[in-house]
């Protein structure tokens, strides 16, 4: 009785001692979408590479395709999104996710940009595919629409 009794608490310890993300895919994918946020605002090209795996696909408003194989190919001018568009940081307003696997979770995402100010000029809805590979959670696949809101 007493060996049935440390195998069971044993047991329960190994359970316990596995991280709930090892065993939440959608959590983990939740974590790697925010990640990628994350380092969009911090404005940090290294750090939204290594949010991704590849080869990274992106469908625009328009129909077109970007691939970036690797992650040198990911880089963003943020000094002139600020130029152009006046945006200061991003937020997810929604990320349901429409279906969840083991290795890849797929997102409806709703993202605004933000002017320095606070102030919404920009609501995108979007599709984000997080994956799996080698064990790292990363954005994949992006799909986004034309915009629902845009303020002058």
């Amino acid at each position: 009785m007493g060996k049935l009794t440390l195998g069971a608490a044993l047991a329960v310890a190994a359970t316990l001692a596995v991280p709930v993300s090892a065993q939440d895919p959608l959590e983990d994918a939740r974590a790697a979408l925010a990640e990628y946020f994350r380092a969009w605002n911090a404005e940090d090209n290294d750090a939204i590479a290594a949010a991704c795996n590849y080869p990274r696909l992106s469908l625009g408003r328009n129909g077109q395709v970007t691939v970036r194989e690797g992650p040198a190919d990911v880089v963003t001018d943020f000094e002139r999104l600020r130029q152009t568009e006046g945006w200061d940081h991003s937020t997810i307003d929604r990320a349901e996710s429409l279906q969840v696997a083991p290795d890849k979770v797929h997102f409806e995402v709703v993202f605004s940009r933000h002017r320095v100010d606070g102030t919404v000029y920009r609501t995108v809805p979007s599709l984000f595919i997080m994956t799996k590979q080698d064990g790292e959670w990363g954005l994949q696949f992006q799909s986004i629409l034309p915009d629902t809101f845009r303020a002058p």
